[in-house]
């Protein structure tokens, strides 16, 4: 009787209990953002279709997609797609690291998004983050 009483009070803390660190986990060991599973951040998530990863080579510009290692490695896939989803200056580093291995000459990651003032119906293009060595 008293197990009983103990699974009907405690019941909702034990399964919400349990969804934190099923989500933690996954947070931790996959590329789930922390803000989902519970649906708290759909709103205040980046958008990675509106930023565009960039290689800044003697002057020249090379979108990140356009290179064969995009097609090709997806561990550069995965990189450059982290990035458009969360340009931090750590997961920019770790994209020039892993491209450093393929470029001979110094260049830089940038990350660019698309910016339309409805004002004057101009779309332009702002730097969100760039990193160079």
């Amino acid at each position: 009787m008293k197990f009983g009483i103990f699974t009907k009070k405690y019941w909702v803390p034990c399964i919400v209990l349990i969804w934190a660190l099923f989500q933690m986990g996954f947070t931790n060991y996959s590329d789930l953002n922390p803000w989902k599973l519970g649906g708290y951040g759909m709103y205040s998530d980046y958008h990675p279709d509106s930023h565009f990863v960039w290689f800044q080579i003697d002057g020249n510009k090379i979108s990140a997609r356009k290179t064969k290692l995009f097609d090709t490695n997806a561990a550069f896939k995965k990189l450059v797609l982290k990035c458009r989803t969360y340009p931090s200056n750590d997961n920019l580093q770790k994209l020039h690291g892993y491209f450093k291995h393929t470029s001979k000459e110094p260049f830089k990651v940038e990350v660019w998004r698309l910016n339309f003032t409805s004002d004057s119906l101009k779309l332009n293009q702002i730097l969100v983050n760039s990193y160079e060595e």
